[in-house]
C-alpha cells in the first residue's frame, strides 16, 4: 500500500493513489454534490465497487442517450469489470470524437486509466502525460491538473 495521500476529487469521494480509481467516502455528500447529475446512479454503482449494477443502467440509458459523458462512463465501467480491451477501445474513439476540444484531456486521463488497469503503463504515461499537457494549456483546474501530474508519477514508478 502506498503511503501516498489519496487524490482529493470532490464532496464526498477521492481518487485512491495505487489503483487510480475513484471511490466515495462520504455517500450523502456525494450525493447531495451530484444532485442534479442524470448519472449520480451511475457513478454511486461504480465508484462504491458495483461495476455490474452500474453496467446495467448504463445499457439501459444508452437506448436514449448516446452522449459522450455516458459512453465514456460505459468505458470506466469496462474498466472495473475487467474487459480491459473493449475499455480501451471505448476511449481510443472517445479521444479521437474530442480531438481538439474540451474534453479531450478527460478522455486522454480515462484512457490513460484503462491502460493503467491493464498493465500497460508505458502507454498509460503518455496518454497522462497527453492529459496534463492539454489541462495545463488551458488553465484547467489545480485539482484537475494535479490529478493528471500524480496519474502521470504512478504509472512511470511501475514503467
Amino acid at each position: 500500500m502506498s503511503s501516498e495521500q489519496p487524490i482529493d476529487a470532490g464532496p464526498g469521494w477521492e481518487i485512491d493513489p495505487e489503483t487510480l480509481r475513484p471511490r466515495i467516502l462520504d455517500l450523502d455528500a456525494f450525493a447531495h454534490a451530484f444532485a442534479d447529475d442524470p448519472h449520480r446512479d451511475i457513478l454511486i454503482a461504480l465508484h462504491t465497487g458495483d461495476p455490474a449494477a452500474a453496467h446495467e443502467l448504463i445499457t439501459t440509458k444508452l437506448q436514449s442517450d448516446g452522449g459522450v459523458r455516458l459512453r465514456a462512463l460505459l468505458g470506466d465501467t469496462l474498466r472495473d469489470l475487467g474487459r480491459h480491451e473493449e475499455a480501451i477501445t471505448a476511449y481510443v474513439d472517445l479521444v479521437e470524437e474530442c480531438r481538439g476540444g474540451p474534453r479531450e484531456a478527460v478522455m486522454r486521463q480515462h484512457l490513460g486509466k484503462a491502460l493503467f488497469t491493464a498493465g500497460r503503463m508505458a502507454e498509460a504515461a503518455t496518454e497522462f502525460e497527453a492529459a496534463l499537457a492539454l489541462r495545463i494549456d488551458s488553465g484547467a483546474d489545480p485539482a484537475l491538473i494535479e490529478s493528471s501530474r500524480r496519474a502521470l508519477a504512478r504509472a512511470q514508478r511501475d514503467v
